[in-house]
């Protein structure tokens, strides 16, 4: 009998596990089905460099069906769960709902953007989680900046050429020293325009950026930023942004024309309408050995899970309970926990604990810019940002890949960035619905005869 082995989600941790599993086929004649509502994996750590014109959009994903030739590909959104009945409810995107029957289950749905329930944000804001938005935001960007060239009024000039981010994470801060260089490099191709009318505004709520580096790295990368004028404001909020009028929580009224949400993600709502057992913020419950279990212990049958959407304990940590932060380092190594686990269960084998001291930290603000902590070494800029583009090439999937992010790497160096901003592509039949003249069916009925 075929063994049947069901993955929902295909980002770091889904894509990581399958690829395992593909490369080291289970026994008992197994068979491996992924479930993804995209038909293609993205590399979110490089959306940045996407944002700023290193690398191309496409180079930053991976299709599924290419990668995982041993794998089915469902593409479709995870409605549900019956684990007594071990199948997962499906809807295609025409709608369609059905059940996909399982023995193994690996629950790698990843998470979403937080956000809050702030006054104009779904009208002005984006985020800056897939590649689609970080094309946007580039694009929105570089058109403002063409805009402001062509407009007199200086109020509206201002506003196009101000950028605020709202969260001083990794991403923010890596989003934002990127597309400040892009548009510092664009301004410059306009006569009419200065690199002084460029604003860059950051918003965090707490009293540093990228804590993610270490205190002291942190300190650094704060000066670091506002040398280059981007204005950093710690201990601040955004209550609102109607019409594109951000209100900072000191009162302060800043009219930005592009609104950039990075404060943070949660894991995928979904999880909560499945029924699995959650801890207090929305993950996944489980075991060091990543199987999911209630708050008492008790292991679900056949079920994992892993990523940025699973509670995963940190048994190295002193301190307890501690959990693995969720990135792509932990979802990587979690997920090759993960079908380790699946073929010792299924060879009646022992399964192991998960256990991983982190490598540490790398980010990039730029060409030659950048801070990272690695095994309690710290590099700033150069040596950083190198440490950044080789660990990052090294981890993304699949050789295809890896050469045309390099090459586009080379490219760049010799030829500059590219800084078409492409601003169609968020509605590309405007200009096609603009010259068609739009006629009912009755109407063209009339006319035939």
């Amino acid at each position: 009998m075929t063994t049947r082995i069901v993955i929902l989600g295909g980002g770091s941790a889904g894509l990581t596990t399958a690829l395992e599993l593909q490369k080291r086929r289970p026994p008992q004649n197994a068979s491996i089905t992924l479930v993804d509502q995209a038909p293609y994996f993205t590399y979110q750590p490089f959306l940045p460099e996407v944002a700023g014109g290193h690398i191309a959009p496409r180079d930053v994903t991976v299709p599924l069906r290419k990668a995982l030739r041993k794998t089915k590909v469902v593409e479709a959104a995870v409605t549900g769960l019956d684990s007594a009945a071990k199948t997962v409810s499906v809807t295609t995107g025409d709608g369609v709902s059905s059940t996909i029957p399982y023995d193994q289950l690996v629950v790698a749905l990843g998470a979403v953007t937080r956000t809050f329930p702030t006054p104009g944000l779904a009208e002005n804001g984006v985020g800056f989680k897939s590649v689609e938005e970080a094309q946007y935001v580039r694009d929105r960007i570089l058109g403002n900046i063409a805009e402001a060239a062509s407009v007199s009024d200086p109020a509206t000039r201002r506003k196009l050429l101000t950028v605020v981010f709202v969260g001083g994470g990794y991403t923010g801060v890596e989003a934002m020293a990127e597309l400040d260089d892009a548009a510092k490099a664009a301004i410059d191709s306009f006569p009419n325009l200065s690199r002084d009318e460029l604003r860059f505004v950051l918003v965090e709520a707490l009293d540093r950026v990228a804590p993610e580096v270490g205190p002291e790295l942190s300190k650094w990368t704060l000066g670091h930023l506002r040398s280059r004028g981007i204005d950093i404001r710690l201990k601040t909020t955004m209550p609102s942004c109607v019409d594109g009028d951000v209100v900072l929580s000191d009162g302060e009224t800043i009219p930005a024309g592009t609104i950039v949400w990075t404060a943070g993600v949660k894991p995928n709502p979904v999880l909560g309408d499945m029924g699995l057992p959650l801890g207090p913020k929305g993950h996944v419950n489980v075991s060091a050995t990543l199987q999911v279990q209630s708050e008492d212990g008790v292991v679900l049958d056949g079920v994992w899970a892993l990523g940025d959407g699973a509670q995963v304990p940190n048994l190295l940590s002193e301190q307890q309970p501690a959990y693995y932060p969720p990135n792509a380092q932990n979802a990587v190594r979690q997920a090759i926990t993960v079908a380790d686990n699946v073929i010792a269960q299924l060879s009646g084998q022992p399964i192991a604990e998960y256990r991983h001291e982190s490598v540490g930290t790398v980010a990039s603000f730029g060409i030659g810019k950048g801070a990272a902590n690695i095994k309690n070494v710290q590099m700033k800029n150069i040596p950083a940002w190198l440490a950044h583009r080789g660990y990052h090439l090294y981890a993304m999937p699949t050789l295809n890949r890896k050469w045309r992010i390099l090459t586009g790497w080379i490219t760049n160096f010799v030829g500059g960035r590219d800084q078409t901003p492409l601003v169609g592509m968020s509605d590309p039949r405007a200009g096609f619905l603009k010259v068609t003249p739009s006629v009912s069916a009755d109407s063209g009925s009339k006319k035939k005869k």
